[in-house]
């Protein structure tokens, strides 16, 4: 039953990648004001993406502001705030003082890619994945397989924090004067609304880190593989727990903290993925496949991720992942480099050519992930001719975006034996009518889109109305779905033997970039 909630609304915000966003929603999840800023990321040197707290604080309490502005309310009015966050970016902090030692070091960062290669071939880490590969000789046990395939990416927090406890001299005294805390961007960010009294992580982005153990559900086996400090890192709770106020000395009022989630996590409560084998595509700075896998984590041996999608109370959901780091960050650099004016023309570019005039585009601006994965690869096009016009570039980058979410696609049937129904997308290349549909040709499934691209907000918005008595169920959640549009795979024979032909042609492309660093 939807809830009479008269006259509260519920605040919803967003740290992305590139943006913040608040939205804030009644009980009928319409969005009565909304607010977003760019983040500005900082390179101080190759390879390295950071973010600074100041600022990144700052935008976020404006953007709240201008929401709340916008919507014509007064804060007393809103009920519940829910916060959702980009993973895997970090910080370390002093106990004493709250001082950053560092600025956020985000998901994309490249910083540690040496020491990872350094660190992946020691002997620390042979002997640990042929120990893990014996017990899964005797066991069959598929979390020993994964054990035994152990490689520590940059996009993992642990390779970089290791990399920030051994490279950073504030660092190292912090931890020896036991006034050392870390914290991913939602630990920091609970942390300082509520003026320092929480110093928690939820337990999606905690799955997410590469350090905390899904199956035992603890800082486990890499923390201590890896020698990071268990002492100095956060307490692990529910979405739903009680994580405070926001210190009334920002608004004028306190404003409960309702729920805290991971972006990916959100955005499958968004698209109302919340039974087995649901399936959805987030076609954001990068590009997420994840499935619900429901009570049950799906152990991988080829690169797909086991997470924890969330836990509400006792209630604990899996899924599994499939990332691409970049997506619309390809777009953006089209942009940047002058082929388009705008990225809405993108998809129009790339439709007004029949094909890309023989021309791949390997996409490996933070390496190649899974299946692929392979950090040490390069960027760059291939099959240029006197004949390639602006049109078949662009073409060729949308499309290689698609080739990556299939090959995500294909390794996600090779591994789960289900059954899918349809593929959800969301995130701002979701606009895309030629990613859209060419996905849909390619994968063989419907697509679906939903009437905002926003999904990760309107996620954190549904957990938080759960919560505080706007919606009774996840049944209710469903009613609320919006669909938009919806793509049809292509019955052209063809067409059909035509992709997997362009299709195979990438792959064979992509291995001329494998090591290029």
């Amino acid at each position: 039953m939807l809830g009479d909630c008269g006259g509260s609304f519920i605040a919803a915000l967003d740290v992305g990648t590139t943006t913040v966003r608040c939205q804030i929603f009644n009980s009928s999840a319409d969005t009565v004001g909304a607010a977003q800023k760019q983040i500005r990321l900082h390179y101080p040197h190759p390879g390295w993406v950071e973010m600074k707290p100041d600022e990144i604080f700052a935008d976020i309490l404006q953007v709240i502001r201008n929401a709340v502005e916008t919507a014509k309310i007064p804060y007393a009015q809103i009920k519940s705030l829910g916060i959702s966050t980009q993973r895997a970016t970090f910080v370390t902090w002093k106990k004493d003082t709250g001082e950053c030692l560092h600025n956020f070091i985000t998901w994309k960062d490249l910083r540690a890619r040496e020491f990872l290669n350094a660190l992946n071939a020691s002997w620390r880490m042979i002997f640990f994945r042929f120990g893990a590969l014996l017990i899964y000789w005797l066991t069959r046990n598929k979390k020993f397989g994964m054990g035994s395939k152990l490689k520590i990416m940059s996009s993992h927090v642990s390779g970089r924090f290791l990399w920030v406890l051994q490279n950073i001299e504030s660092v190292k005294k912090a931890l020896k004067s036991d006034n050392l805390m870390f914290g991913t961007l939602e630990t920091w960010l609970i942390y300082k609304l509520t003026g320092s009294c929480q110093y928690v992580t939820d337990i999606s982005n905690a799955s997410a880190t590469g350090f905390y153990d899904p199956f035992d559900l603890n800082w486990g086996t890499v923390a201590k593989l890896l020698r990071i400090p268990v002492r100095c890192l956060p307490m692990v709770v529910e979405n739903d727990y009680d994580f405070g106020n926001v210190d009334e000395s920002f608004f004028g009022v306190p404003i409960k903290i309702a729920c805290v989630m991971a972006d990916q996590s959100s955005s499958m409560i968004g698209s109302c993925c919340f039974a087995n084998n649901d399936l959805k595509i987030t076609l954001g700075t990068g590009a997420f496949l994840n499935v619900n896998t429901a009570d049950k984590i799906q152990p991988s041996l080829n690169g797909m991720y086991p997470l924890i999608a969330w836990q509400l109370g006792k209630d604990l959901v899996y899924m599994s992942e499939v990332p691409c780091p970049d997506a619309g960050s390809l777009v953006e650099w089209l942009q940047n480099a002058g082929f388009i004016c705008e990225a809405s023309t993108s998809s129009q570019l790339a439709a007004s050519v029949e094909d890309s005039d023989g021309v791949f585009f390997i996409p490996a601006f933070s390496g190649l992930g899974p299946p692929i994965s392979n950090e040490n690869a390069g960027t760059g096009f291939i099959g240029i001719k006197p004949t390639t016009r602006r049109e078949h570039i662009v073409r060729a980058v949308l499309e290689s975006i698609v080739y990556r979410m299939v090959l995500c696609y294909d390794l996600l049937k090779s591994e789960r034996n289900a059954n899918y129904n349809s593929i959800r997308v969301d995130g701002g290349l979701s606009n895309s009518s030629f990613i859209c549909q060419s996905l849909a040709d390619m994968s063989r499934l419907p697509v679906t889109k939903m009437e905002t691209t926003d999904i990760t907000v309107l996620g954190v918005a549904y957990l938080s109305g759960l919560k505080c008595g706007f919606w009774s169920n996840k049944e209710d959640l469903t009613k609320l779905k919006k669909v938009t549009e919806s793509f049809e795979p292509t019955r052209d024979q063809n067409k059909i033997e035509m992709n997997k032909n362009n299709l195979n042609l990438w792959i064979r492309a992509a291995r001329r970039f494998y090591s290029w660093y």
